[in-house]
């Protein structure tokens, strides 16, 4: 997931520290790692919160809309 993301901001000219990743999964890490604003779900797993910069609500506590709503709006 990392490599495409890299892919799909340099294909659209998107720097990568412009790039916010969004995860809950241990494969979610590489694409988090590489975004410039990663953010970890609430129902993730520790090691996926420890690469986060920044950890919303769960899944069931709208936590995307979370933080599209603290980091986009």
């Amino acid at each position: 997931k990392g490599r495409a993301l890299e892919a799909l901001a340099s294909h659209t000219g998107i720097s990568m520290s412009e790039v916010i990743g969004v995860g809950d999964g241990t494969n979610d890490i590489s694409l988090l790692s590489r975004a410039g604003l990663a953010v970890a779900m609430g129902n993730a797993s520790n090691e996926v919160k420890a690469v986060a910069d920044y950890v919303t609500s769960d899944v069931d506590h709208s936590g995307l809309a979370a933080a599209i709503s603290k980091f986009l709006l």
